[in-house]
């Protein structure tokens, strides 16, 4: 059914419907050729820079008819650049992208179809948990989370720590590119943390540069973020205690127990906390990427403040979510500048995140809805995505 297949594990039932889709689109009389693309990022590149199983795009898209393209993961900004190119070199192609990014192309042949495969892989796993049970600390209430060294990941943290909301929760995040012996089942890439540790860079302005690549919005950038930054990098590790990539794959091959690590590492922080920072995979200029860990932040019944690209929270309410925006100021949600969006996701929320008390009432006063959204997530979200991108893919195949 697919010329070229990159599995994901744990992909079942996901595979199942992909293949199940296509093959009533070949009784239903369309035409095409067909990829699943498990790994965006790891998977599309220069076959002679890189050598382990690198797909060469040029491979993939036919010069004319239709193409289809399931992709699991998130593209990289030159993907998407050399996929515009390659639809313009060869005018009789057509594109359909099923991905887990929001409408990653702007092209008149590229139709778009939002398909989260990440968030939902293991949906039969995360149904089957318990509730966390919750017991509100009244000195450390929220938490940030970080396994992967971003930008926007250090970029925050630098902010909470500078406005001193570190006091107040536990925020964990790594500083340089390896804090530990590196675990023989992850890349070198990923033990490094992508190349995006701060790893000695003096300065935020610096880093932003640097590793975000950034310049314009420099100017932007708080005295908090680079007071909190020149903390930040005073110690290669933050938290209540250190996670590494080692006891991540321990969870499971390739990456992919995001369940067992719920159920393992993060229940047992979350049963204090009631306030979360959700520092997904995208942000910047990126588009919507969702993942697993705002799924962990649901069914962990928290409270929510996303690190992720513009547009995220209402993508999300539009698939039935209650952000809770009653209490939660996601105006952030809108601004198309990384940086202050950043900024703008703690400031406007600088009570929740500074007062114990009032955010753990917040919390309180909320709970049903808390526990509405985790049943939206166990529930009904798959089936409700799945149904979206059915009906979207047979009209536009």
């Amino acid at each position: 059914m697919f010329l070229t297949q990159v599995r994901r594990h744990n992909d079942q039932e996901l595979y199942a419907w992909a293949t199940s889709l296509l093959a009533d689109l070949k009784d239903a009389g369309s035409t095409f050729t067909a990829h699943y693309i498990g790994y965006g990022q790891w998977t599309f590149g220069d076959e002679n820079e890189y050598k382990d199983n690198i797909i060469n795009l040029k491979n993939l898209i036919s010069k004319s008819g239709k193409t289809i393209i399931f992709c699991f993961d998130f593209t990289l900004h030159d993907n998407r650049k050399e996929i515009i190119q390659i639809m313009e070199e060869n005018k009789d192609a057509e594109l359909l992208w099923i991905g887990a990014e929001k409408d990653p192309f702007d092209h008149p042949r590229i139709d778009c179809v939002f398909w989260p495969a990440d968030m939902l892989l293991q949906n039969k796993q995360y149904k089957n948990f318990d509730d966390v049970e919750k017991e509100p600390s009244e000195q450390r209430h929220w938490i940030s989370t970080s396994l992967g060294i971003r930008p926007h990941r250090i970029y925050t943290a630098s902010l909470l720590k500078g406005l001193g909301f570190d006091e107040t929760g536990d925020l964990r995040i790594k500083t340089v590119s390896r804090s530990g012996k590196r675990s023989p089942l992850v890349s070198e890439s990923l033990a490094q943390g992508n190349g995006n540790a701060p790893d000695g860079i003096p300065n935020l302005p610096l880093y932003v540069e640097n590793k975000w690549r950034m310049s314009k919005e420099i100017k932007d950038i708080s005295p908090e973020s680079k007071r909190g930054y020149e903390k930040l990098i005073q110690r290669k590790w933050w938290g209540s205690s250190l996670f590494l990539f080692s006891h991540y794959m321990a969870l499971g091959f390739n990456q992919n127990n995001n369940a067992a690590n719920f159920d393992k590492n993060l229940r047992h922080l979350y049963k204090d906390k009631t306030l979360e920072v959700v520092n997904e995979t995208s942000h910047g200029y990126d588009p919507v990427f969702v993942t697993e860990k705002f799924m962990n932040a649901v069914i962990g019944l928290n409270l929510i403040v996303m690190n992720g690209p513009a547009g995220t929270i209402r993508l999300l309410e539009d698939l039935g979510w209650n952000s809770c925006r009653h209490v939660i100021n996601h105006d952030y949600d809108d601004i198309e500048n990384p940086i202050v969006r950043c900024e703008n996701a703690i400031r406007l929320n600088s009570k929740l995140f500074s007062d114990s008390e009032y955010c753990n009432n917040v919390w309180k006063e909320n709970i049903k809805i808390l526990k509405d959204n985790s049943e939206w997530a166990r529930e009904h979200l798959y089936n409700k995505i799945l149904k979206n991108c059915e009906d979207s893919i047979k009209e536009l195949a």
